[in-house]
């Protein structure tokens, strides 16, 4: 009985972790379902293993001889940051993207965790809070953006330094309370990637600056 129960966990670590999955590449994620409901899979198998998978020697061995339950599983927790870091890593543009896929990732694997631990209710409440995490969050930090008067963007464009300088220069001019500060990152056969920030004018939308850097024929990128 013991042994179904343990496949039961493994069974719902990879349900739950699946369906976080399936959030994700609904979204166009890299990291979909397989991606998830393996690591919840894994993080429950070695649970199981961390916390059963040694009794056996108790009795074979001196009595003075101790078991940690925690030394498996705690390996887990470090090791998919190493996951978490490739799904953030960009080396082509400098952006940083891919941080809610990757803390996804990680929680995937605490609840794979809770699961191979037998807490069943924790496994479904953390499953529960990620998913209205990632499908309500987006409104939410759309609503912030909205309501907040700074604004950051990532652009990539033709021209050199000369029009990026124009580009500041026209934003300024129409859409910023103080002058636009900017972080330069690469500068390559006249394309310059950048990063622009500052404080937008009372009623100045976010989503009209976008719309005019899209309208700029030199902006190649911008988000």
């Amino acid at each position: 009985m013991q042994e179904l129960d343990w496949c039961l966990r493994m069974l719902l670590a990879a349900l739950c972790g699946g369906i976080i999955g399936f959030e994700r590449k609904s979204k166009a994620k890299t990291a979909g379902i397989r991606t998830h409901a393996l690591i919840a899979l894994g993080a429950a198998l070695a649970m199981i293993v961390s916390k059963y998978g040694f009794f056996d020697l108790l009795r074979i061995t001196h009595q003075n001889w101790s078991v940690d339950p925690s030394r498996i599983a705690a390996q887990v927790v470090s090791g998919i940051g190493f996951l978490g870091a490739g799904t953030i890593l960009n080396r082509h543009d400098h952006v940083i993207n891919g941080l809610t896929t990757a803390a996804g990732i990680w929680v995937t694997g605490a609840i794979g965790l809770a699961y191979g631990s037998g807490l069943y209710s924790i496994g479904v409440t953390g499953t529960i809070c990620v998913l209205i995490a990632e499908m309500l969050g987006k409104y939410i930090d759309q609503f912030a953006l909205r309501r907040g008067r700074e604004f950051s963007c990532f652009l990539l464009l033709d021209g050199g330094t000369k029009r990026l300088y124009e580009v500041i220069d026209q934003l300024n001019h129409q859409d910023f309370r103080a002058p636009l500060k900017h972080t330069v990152y690469s500068y390559q056969n006249g394309t310059v990637s950048c990063r622009l920030f500052g404080e937008l004018k009372p009623g100045v939308k976010t989503e009209e600056i976008f719309t005019e850097l899209a309208n700029m024929t030199s902006v190649k990128k911008s988000n």
